[in-house]
């Protein structure tokens, strides 16, 4: 039996329009869900000293205080299959705790999709903890109780905080300037930076990058710099007033201080590799360890 051109034009019609409708099923995800980015920014009205914590899979984040009792973010994805989540409690009135969280809605998202960069505006007074599993973190301006920052193998930048300090990374450097609270920094191959510290209480170790100290110590404050395989670099003016004890087992050392003898110290197994002595009254103590690193001590001109 043959079929009339009308009802044959119309049977093809119905057949482009079942393929059309069943073509975007038949794409792969990654077609059918075409990339781009999107946008969140969001205002909370918080009190003056609230906590900010925020999980991020990759990108870049920045954390900057500034003098409103308000957190605002502003944060992009580089996939609409990536979100980020936000909550503030209590749910009304000045929040104490504004939390972000980023996840992926499709276990297929990998690589530079899974990117969220975030920019923080916090109250001066916040703590903070950041957690960013690969990407640059920079903070800046804080005066909280606490700033903890956590990184894999991104860069971390700390600028101008006075609170307790704690940085950690696997891969990445850590660069901290002007901190005037507790600092503790550590990482396994990444080099660590401090730039005029006014803390008390300083300690870094690093596995195999190196570390870098610039500037004066506290009266009565307490230096640990210590690092297995990398170099160690203290720059200080000649009117620092410390007692040092450094240490390396195959490195070199480096010196141009004249320290005077310390009393009551054992002699160490290499003097060639061990240098203990006071500048000046000797108001702070420094230790610096190096396995097989070299430790230079310089004058800051």
């Amino acid at each position: 039996m043959r079929l009339s051109p009308s009802i044959v034009k119309e049977s093809k019609s119905r057949q482009c329009i079942l393929r059309g409708s069943l073509w975007p099923l038949l794409l792969p995800l990654g077609v059918a869900l075409v990339a781009g980015s999107t946008r969140l920014e969001r205002t909370f009205d918080t009190t003056r000293t609230p906590q900010i914590i925020l999980s991020n899979l990759r990108g870049q984040i920045v954390v900057r205080g500034w003098d409103k009792a308000q957190v605002h973010a502003a944060c992009t994805t580089a996939s609409p299959r990536v979100e980020v989540d936000t909550e503030a409690l209590p749910r009304t009135g000045a929040a104490e705790r504004v939390q972000f969280t980023t996840h992926v809605l499709d276990p297929l998202v990998t690589g530079n999709e899974e990117t969220t960069d975030c920019t923080l505006e916090v109250p001066m007074d916040a703590s903070v903890e950041i957690r960013n599993r690969q990407g640059e973190v920079q903070i800046e301006k804080l005066q909280g109780q606490h700033a903890w920052v956590e990184s894999a193998d991104g860069k971390i930048s700390v600028t101008d905080v006075t609170g307790h300090l704690m940085a950690r990374s696997l891969g990445g450097d850590i660069d901290i300037t002007r901190p005037s609270g507790r600092v503790e920094a550590y990482s396994i191959t990444g080099s660590l930076r401090f730039v005029n510290p006014a803390s008390k209480n300083l300690r870094a170790d690093t596995k195999a990058g190196h570390i870098s100290y610039q500037g004066d110590f506290v009266p009565a404050g307490e230096y640990i710099l210590s690092t297995h395989s990398g170099d160690i670099e203290l720059i200080c003016p000649p009117s620092a007033s410390f007692e040092l004890d450094a240490r390396t087992v195959k490195g070199k050392l480096d010196n141009q201080f004249t320290l005077a003898p310390r009393q009551h110290v054992a002699l160490p197994l290499s003097p060639a590799n061990s240098l203990f002595g006071t500048h000046r009254t000797g108001d702070a103590t420094v230790e610096l360890t190096s396995f097989s690193g070299t430790i230079r001590v310089r004058q800051l001109l």
